[in-house]
């Protein structure tokens, strides 16, 4: 009897961790559908890990997202975000090639539209999962990746 008792809690336990792991999982994943099918990232990948390099990304970085900013403040979905970037990438390539030459390099750089796996990024306290986004990928120079 005791015996019989003992694996009856044992199987409720198992059952409850199963629906609490099949739980957590499906919000999950609901929640990366959600983010994925209303943000448009952008990812720029430095010439190298050196430090300068890594700066100079930033400053990359931070002159697209002022011009991007400006473009797309009265945007209301995503895919107005894209078909604008996708209108201005001559305009991007040359905002980060001068930012490059203001800064004393020569790098070439290659911008691309698509959809690219990110890993998990974290924004202070804000946490973007792994997985696919479409976004504005910039390659500056050899973009090695360590």
């Amino acid at each position: 009897m005791k015996k019989n008792l003992f694996l009856k809690i044992i199987l409720i336990v198992f059952l409850f961790f199963l629906f609490i792991f099949i739980s957590s999982y499906s919000y999950s994943s609901s929640v990366f559908k959600n983010l994925s099918s209303n943000i448009f990232r952008l990812h720029i990948v430095a010439n190298s890990d050196e430090e300068k390099d890594q700066e100079l990304k930033l400053k990359v970085r931070d002159n697209i997202i002022a011009f991007l900013k400006e473009k797309t403040e009265d945007c209301k979905t995503k895919d107005e975000v894209v078909k604008i970037t996708s209108e201005n990438i001559v305009e991007l390539q040359k905002i980060a090639v001068q930012t490059i030459k203001d800064n004393g390099y020569d790098y070439n750089v290659k911008l691309e539209i698509g959809n690219f796996y990110f890993p998990t990024k974290y924004y202070g306290n804000i946490s973007m999962p792994s997985g696919n986004y479409d976004a504005l990928n910039i390659k500056i120079g050899e973009a090695k990746r360590t």
